[in-house]
Parts: C-alpha cells; sequence; structure tokens
C-alpha cells in the first residue's frame, strides 16, 4: 500500500481533538498554576477568551482543510502560501511541541500512582533531578506506555482512532461525574475571592490567556490526519470548534472543582499538597470520588499519548514527502499502511525522557506555547494569503483576525512584563530548541531549497 488508509470517522477525528487538548495539565495545573495565577474567576474568564480567540483560528484550518486535505496539516499550508523556508520553521516548531507531549503524558502516570498508590510503583530510586526523585519502576511505567502506545498506532489508524474515541467520551463522563457531585456536596462561597489577593484581575486573566495556544494545543491534530477522513472535510471545522468548546468546560470544571471543595483555596494553595485537586476530590467524596478522576486522569494521558503519536508521525511523513526529513520517515508498512519509522523514531526519542524526571519536561512545555503561537500564526497567514489569491473575502478577513490573536498569544510570552513572559528555565530551553533547528535546516538547506521558485 502507498496510501493511508480512510478509515476516521467524524466521531473518531472528535475524539482525537479531545483527547489531545486535555491531557495531564487539566488535572495538574488547577493547584499549581491556574489558580496561583488567577484564582477561580480568572481562570474562568480566561480559558472562555483563549477558547474563544482560538475558535477564530480553528475557522481557518477548516479552509485549509478543505482547500488541502492532506498529511501534515500547517507544514503543507504554510509551504504552498509562503514557501519552504517557512514551511520548515512551522514544521520544525510543530514536531517539537507535540513530541514533547508524548512523554510528559506519560510521565504523569507517575503522579497518579504517588498519589493514588503509594510506595507501589516508587520502587529502586535511582537519583533526583531538578529535586524530582527518578525511580525505576516509575520509568519502566512510563516507558511500557510509550512502547504500547506505539505499537497500537503501528497496527493501524482504524484500532487507534476507535480506543481513542472510547477513551475521550469515557473522560468527559468521568470528568463531570466528579464535578457535579463536589458542587453538589459543597458550598459555592468557598469560590471567593474569585482572584489571589494582590493580584489584579486582568493580570490573572491574560495570564491564563496567554496559556491558551498550550492549552487548546491539539484541536490542530486534525489536519494531521486529513488523508485518513472517511467524510465530507467539510465538517472538519464544527469537529474542531466544538472539541475547542468542551475543552474549555472541562478545564473550568476541574479548576472550579479544585477551589470549590474547601473553604479557603488559598490556604490550600499554601499548603503545599502535591496533588490539591485530588485531595480536594478525596476529602469531598472519599474513595469513590478518587477512581472517577484517577480514570479521568488516565483516560486523558493515554489519548494525549495517542493523539500525540498519530500527529507526529503524520507531520514526519509528510515532510519526508516534501524533502525537508529524510524519505526514510515517509515509508508507510505494507499490512497496516501507517508511517512505521515515523512512529518508531517518536517511541525512541520518547524513551529518553522518563530517565530525568518530570521537571525538566515541565521547562519543555513551558514554551511549548511559543511554538504553538508560531504554528498558529503560520497558518492563519496562509488562509488569509490563500482566500485572498481565490477572492474569499470572507476567509482572507478571518486569517488576518486569526494572525492577529496568534501574534498577541505570542507577545504575551516572549515579551518581558508580560503575564505570561517565559521563565529563564523556559527560554534557556526555547533557544537550544532554536539551535537545533537552524543546524538541521543548514543541513538540508541545499537539497530542500533547490526547488524553491
Amino acid at each position: 500500500m502507498s496510501a493511508l488508509k480512510k478509515e476516521m470517522r467524524p466521531i473518531d477525528v472528535w475524539g482525537l481533538a479531545l483527547g489531545a487538548i486535555i491531557g495531564w495539565g487539566c488535572f495538574v495545573l488547577p493547584g499549581s498554576a491556574f489558580l496561583p495565577k488567577a484564582g477561580p474567576a480568572g481562570t474562568a474568564a480566561g480559558m472562555l477568551i483563549g477558547a474563544l480567540l482560538i475558535v477564530v483560528i480553528a475557522i481557518s484550518y477548516g479552509y485549509l482543510i478543505r482547500n488541502f486535505p492532506k498529511s501534515g496539516g500547517e507544514f503543507v499550508y504554510t509551504k504552498e502560501a509562503i514557501g519552504k523556508r517557512n514551511a520548515f520553521v512551522c514544521g520544525w516548531a510543530m514536531i517539537l511541541a507535540y513530541w514533547s507531549l508524548i512523554p510528559l503524558n506519560a510521565t504523569a502516570l507517575a503522579l497518579i500512582s504517588r498519589y493514588m498508590f503509594p510506595g507501589i510503583i516508587q520502587q529502586g530510586l535511582l537519583y533526583s533531578v531538578a529535586g524530582w526523585d527518578v525511580y525505576a519502576g516509575e520509568v519502566i511505567l512510563a516507558s511500557a506506555a510509550i512502547i504500547i502506545m506505539a505499537l497500537l498506532n503501528i497496527r493501524g489508524i482504524k484500532q487507534a482512532a476507535w480506543i481513542q474515541t472510547a477513551i475521550a467520551l469515557t473522560l468527559v463522563g468521568c470528568i463531570l461525574i466528579v464535578s457535579f457531585l463536589v458542587l453538589g456536596f459543597s458550598d459555592w462561597k468557598n469560590l471567593t475571592p474569585g482572584f489571589p489577593d494582590g493580584t489584579n484581575w486582568w493580570q490573572g486573566v491574560f495570564s491564563i490567556v496567554a496559556m491558551a495556544p498550550w492549552a487548546f494545543i491539539g484541536f490542530d491534530c486534525i489536519p494531521q490526519s486529513a488523508e485518513e477522513y472517511n467524510f465530507s472535510h467539510k465538517k472538519s471545522t464544527g469537529i474542531m470548534i466544538s472539541a475547542i468548546l468542551v475543552a474549555a468546560i472541562l478545564y473550568i470544571a476541574v479548576c472550579t472543582v479544585t477551589a470549590v471543595g474547601v473553604e479557603a483555596w488559598q490556604d490550600l494553595l499554601a499548603q503545599r499538597h502535591n496533588w490539591p485537586t485530588g485531595y480536594v476530590v478525596r476529602n469531598t467524596l472519599g474513595l469513590a470520588g478518587m477512581i472517577f478522576l484517577g480514570i479521568a486522569m488516565f483516560c486523558a494521558v493515554v489519548s494525549g499519548m495517542n493523539a500525540f503519536y498519530i500527529s507526529t508521525s503524520r507531520l514526519m511523513y509528510a515532510m519526508a514527502k516534501e524533502g525537508s526529513l529524510p524519505k526514510w520517515f515517509g515509508k508507510l508498512t505494507p499490512k497496516y499502511s501507517t508511517p512505521r519509522n515515523a512512529i518508531i523514531f517518536t517511541m525512541v526519542m520518547s524513551l529518553f525522557a522518563p530517565w530525568f524526571g518530570r521537571e525538566i519536561l515541565i521547562w519543555i512545555v513551558d514554551m511549548t506555547s511559543v511554538g504553538a503561537a508560531i504554528v498558529f500564526a503560520y497558518t492563519t497567514a496562509s488562509a488569509a494569503i490563500i482566500a485572498r489569491r481565490q477572492g474569499n473575502i470572507r476567509h482572507m478577513v478571518f486569517g488576518v483576525i486569526g494572525c492577529i490573536f496568534s501574534l498577541f498569544f505570542l507577545s504575551l510570552l516572549i515579551v518581558p512584563g508580560m503575564p505570561g513572559y517565559l521563565s529563564f528555565q523556559s527560554r534557556v530551553v526555547l533557544f537550544a530548541w532554536i539551535g537545533i533547528g537552524l543546524l538541521f535546516y543548514l543541513i538540508i538547506r541545499k537539497d530542500y531549497v533547490k526547488e524553491q521558485n
């Protein structure tokens, strides 16, 4: 077989997007980032604003999917509209952003086990990295998850998509059950104050808005599998928008649960629990609540890994076909018609990460928003350029507005003094990322751009 199989249903694509958007961060960040930065009201407002801005960007994605129904998504769009050099920059940003989320989700399994099954997986202390103890048991657990998900994806998109859909629906159901129960047993007055003491409301809200490219990265997995749809590409816009809005509701729900389940959420944060959300759910609902929460988080981790395996491998497959990566990445398995080599490469690179602890990976994720914002800017600019060529004023306007929103996201992250300005460690990782990409480009430049017009 020389082509990808068309075996993805609309519900599969929706599950792919939602599963990619909702990962470990939905459960961990309410106590470590969302509430400390913005409080329950600021997080809700910031997530809603961020989701609406991302929806505008998603409209441009839907337009481009209809025009270029190919694997590779943003890389393909940028090449068609702006050229190969810019396409390489866009593709490089996407690979690093997507890849980093696979091992990050895998290592989140250690966090689940530490809280729900203390001492069982934490066997064979090896060393500490940035204050995080690395155990042999946790390395084995994360590595097993990485390998199993790789094998699942090699065996074909139909099987991977079916599992993704089931997991995504289970994820939504468990979060809603936990949220309704905690809200029913809690005093809603606990949500006051809406913002952290000493923080300006706008600063809190826009610190969350700045995280939107990271929080909602995943809806853009949909274009990566465009060659495998068994339905009209016209439906892709609605699928993306619904996934984004449902994800925003889930983020807000988990954050609200964390704040409402105690008398003073700021005191909860001051006590520095390992996992504030888990603490609140256990205190409010007991073991039954923790089981639902654990299932939801497990589903989020597995669906995130699966979605980014699919997206990373399809992107590398598309880039190999265009000559921006070695042709080895563009080979498909005869039996399953999947990009096995790209999947194996992604798996091998991911297997290094569990040995370095979670703190190092968090620095990578902190700057993933930068990569996502760059990709969004390229994509919306491409939509505006292509729509102008086609005389489509409506989508040209949407593209321009989306590009402005993307650059706004980027400014919140890289301009000193802005609410989302990257930490020093994240800036170091970002510059390393850029340096590796530049080196790689210099190696392939001669052959890669020789056909550039």
